[in-house]
């Protein structure tokens, strides 16, 4: 059993790595029993794993199917296992999570709202699970006896495991999404804007872009507490800017680099000032233009026959091109024309006209542009003509369509109580980086629908799970 519990983070790495090697439903179910095994030997490594199977869930899951709810399982096995834990010891610290309750009760409000609504109840219990399956996080890591070294250990293992996608990512860059992806993967019809983003493991160029930009923040912490290998982070940090800014993600870049601001002028660090825009840098000299250069080459030796090629056209040039672009284009004419007609300004329209006639609980969960409509019919589709498989990316009409007012208002009393959490903490540098990711989801919120990202969500509940430990020393 000790040296099970040694060797946990080796051994449940290659309970991921074995079933996508070997692509057999049954490998993935068999290596997510073994480390169902790990809550009894070693739950620490158990909660690291999720951040590495989470932000390459969608790799996984395509190569191979038993690993699709391998995550989900060891959440909740781990929080049903801790909350007995703490039953038998009466030693849970209710008074700790009140300020999660407004959560829960948003919640509440969808589930009753889509009820009345009549949505069904499994397209319910799959939204539900989309939106609080990573929120246990929260209790898990709450409740967790973690050290400072536990944290550092993460740090690290994710630092390697974010080079190892940032690496991929640039293969999958460089040769044009033709090696190193699944098959259905390269067979994606892509428009010509969006065939030059990396779209990596996350198999989603927005949710790979904030996972990026989050890990830049933790090389810096990295960066600033250990005493050796300062060279090596920082050079893994040029990496990461490097291959963030080639998923030409604008959102996140917003979002991120006024985090980023805010949390300069909160901590008043400016070595964090100068690391950023040291990898910034390095990281657009050394690896975004190279990488353009190499993907435009390839490009070029490919083009055969002639003919394919349009007459005129500079493939090199483009590419270079693609960053300024697209921040210039955002609000440009046919951009706003495109996005009133079907894109997210169409969205907001639409969810206006629908709030105004559901203001108060609004209709429900599963019914406009989340997870569950991408799975399920919506039964408002049809009276509101409304295409299917439409996807908000704005979490703010999302939550007030759903939900009305009376949801929104329960989420937002989460966000109030969860900053006066942070505040209150005195972890000092750890919990202004905990409130400048919470700024980010606000602000990633008007362009992604930021709480069904298991990616950011798992890190972010983390960390506020984190922030409510007072034993563990975060302050510097």
């Amino acid at each position: 059993m000790k040296l099970l519990e040694k060797h946990a983070i080796p051994i449940l790495i290659l309970c991921l790595l074995v079933p996508a090697a070997v692509p057999y439903p049954i490998t993935g179910y068999l290596a997510t029993v073994l480390m169902l095994a790990f809550i009894v030997i070693n739950k620490k490594s158990l909660v690291f794993i999720l951040f590495i199977y989470f932000p390459a869930r969608p790799l996984f899951m395509e190569l191979n199917g038993g690993l699709t709810y391998s995550g989900d399982l060891i959440i909740v096995l781990l929080f049903l296992s801790l909350l007995m834990e703490r039953f038998k010891k009466k030693n849970w610290s209710f008074s700790t999570y009140h300020f999660t309750m407004p959560f829960w009760l948003f919640c509440l409000i969808g589930t009753m709202a889509a009820l009345i609504t009549g949505v069904g109840i499994l397209p319910i219990l799959f939204e539900l699970r989309a939106l609080l399956i990573t929120f246990l996080l929260l209790y898990i890591i709450g409740e967790l006896n973690l050290e400072r070294k536990d944290i550092f250990l993460f740090l690290k293992a994710t630092l390697v495991f974010t080079i190892i996608l940032c690496l991929h990512g640039l293969i999958e860059k460089i040769f044009s999404r033709t090696i190193l992806l699944p098959h259905e993967w390269e067979m994606w019809n892509l428009s010509s804007a969006n065939r030059m983003r990396i779209y990596g493991a996350s198999a989603n160029p927005n949710v790979f872009a904030l996972y990026l930009s989050i890990q830049l923040f933790f090389s810096f912490f990295l960066y600033r507490s250990l005493k050796k290998s300062k060279v090596l982070v920082f050079l893994a940090s040029i990496l990461i800017f490097g291959t963030l800014l080639l998923t030409y993600s604008r959102g996140t870049m917003i979002a991120f680099g006024l985090a980023a601001l805010i949390f300069v002028l909160w901590t008043k660090n400016k070595s964090f000032l100068i690391y950023s825009l040291g990898a910034f840098g390095l990281g657009l000299l050394l690896v975004y233009y190279p990488v353009i250069f190499a993907s435009s080459k390839v490009e070029l030796s490919a083009a055969v026959p002639l003919d394919n090629l349009m007459i005129g056209s500079n493939p090199t040039s483009d590419h270079e091109q693609a960053l300024s672009s697209r921040f210039s284009e955002m609000f440009s004419d046919k951009i706003l024309h495109q996005s009133t007609e079907w894109g997210r300004l169409y969205v907001v329209f639409k969810g206006v006209e629908i709030f105004k006639e559901h203001p108060v609980i609004g209709t429900g969960l599963a019914t406009f542009g989340d997870s569950a409509t991408l799975s399920f019919p919506s039964p408002i589709y049809g009276e509101y003509k409304i295409g299917e498989r439409m996807y908000t990316d704005n979490q703010y009409i999302q939550i007030l369509v759903q939900t009305g007012l009376l949801g929104f208002g329960a989420v937002l009393t989460f966000i109030l109580l969860a900053c006066r959490k942070i505040k209150a903490s005195g972890h000092g540098t750890f919990a202004a980086f905990t409130g400048c990711l919470l700024l980010a989801a606000l602000t990633a919120g008007l362009f992604y629908n930021i709480l069904e990202d298991k990616t950011f969500t798992v890190i972010f509940y983390s960390c506020l799970g984190f922030i409510l430990q007072k034993d563990i020393i975060l302050k510097d």
